[in-house]
């Protein structure tokens, strides 16, 4: 399954949040599948996939993601509810002003929104680009990266970052320049984030449905995406985790797999344990507001 990326690992990462890897910040085996292994800092406890695909190696799993989505029409669908979800969750707290979408794809999330905003969106996927132009252009979409952007500091009032933060490999300096980017009292929107303190995360690890080593090679709790930003540069605005009313929920076979799985686990069963479900606390949605 991962042998095509195998020659794309990079070198052991320190903690993200912690910044070394001395006896105090010692990180332990979270998660393990192949070559890849999740470490969890005893100290912050954030965890990260160590060794994780280099950011050539992100680049080359992403470089046809837009057709991937085309490609799964139920996914494609599922996906449109939920942005409608997350675009309501958002807009009880801000409706208006410069947006900048992160890993924007090819406009998709950014289209749900109120058009009151002013749309900018940074994206690497060329095709997913080309898209969005065709598609949505007044939309400002950039083939850049953040960090890399031409954007100037203080310019929005809302950055996003939508199933994105989780699979880059340098999150701690992409989220000090979308602190540049912002101005002061603006939000960051994190969503269809995987939700490192949920129960079927600690209950599954390898086997939880959000687990990818290749993709999601940071693995977030609020309260670890609140260290990573900034405690002291931001406060807590609101938080949500969606389940109830979402296009994956489906209580009654989701409650039943659990409480089966975890009678085989009691039993010593659990090689013959498959994925997780969709659950309730799976992904985490947080807007975090500039002090």
């Amino acid at each position: 399954m991962y042998e095509d990326y195998k020659e794309y690992l990079g070198p052991a990462r320190p903690c993200l949040i912690c910044g070394d890897d001395s006896e105090a910040t010692k990180r332990s085996i979270w998660a393990k599948e192949e070559y890849f292994n999740a470490v969890k800092c005893k100290k912050c406890g954030m965890v990260t996939v160590d060794p994780g695909l280099t950011p050539e190696g992100l680049n080359f799993y992403y470089s046809n993601n837009i057709q991937r989505r085309f490609d799964d029409d139920k996914k494609m669908k599922d996906r449109e509810l939920q942005y409608v979800q997350d675009k309501d969750f958002l807009q009880k707290f801000i409706s208006s002003g410069k947006v900048l979408d992160i890993g924007c794809n090819g406009g998709f999330f950014l289209s749900k929104i109120s058009n009151n905003f002013e749309k900018f969106g940074l994206e690497i996927d060329e095709d997913a680009v080309n898209y969005a132009h065709t598609n949505f252009p007044s939309f400002d979409i950039r083939r850049e990266w953040i960090g890399e952007d031409s954007f100037p500091e203080e310019f929005f009032d809302l950055i996003i970052f939508r199933g994105v933060i989780e699979h880059i490999y340098d999150p701690k300096s992409a989220l000090k320049r979308a602190t540049e980017l912002l101005k002061p009292n603006g939000k960051i929107f994190f969503c269809a984030t995987p939700n490192l303190d949920s129960f079927c995360a600690d209950l599954y690890r390898e086997k939880w449905n959000l687990w990818h080593p290749i993709q999601h090679i940071n693995i977030f709790s609020i309260n670890t995406l609140h260290q990573l930003i900034g405690k002291g540069d931001y406060s807590v605005l609101a938080s949500d985790y969606p389940y109830l009313d979402t296009p994956y929920e489906n209580q009654t076979y989701d409650y039943k797999k659990i409480k089966e799985d975890i009678l085989l686990k009691i039993e010593n069963k659990w090689e013959v344990v498959e994925k997780s479900p969709p659950f309730w606390g799976n992904m985490l949605s947080v807007i975090f507001q500039k002090k």
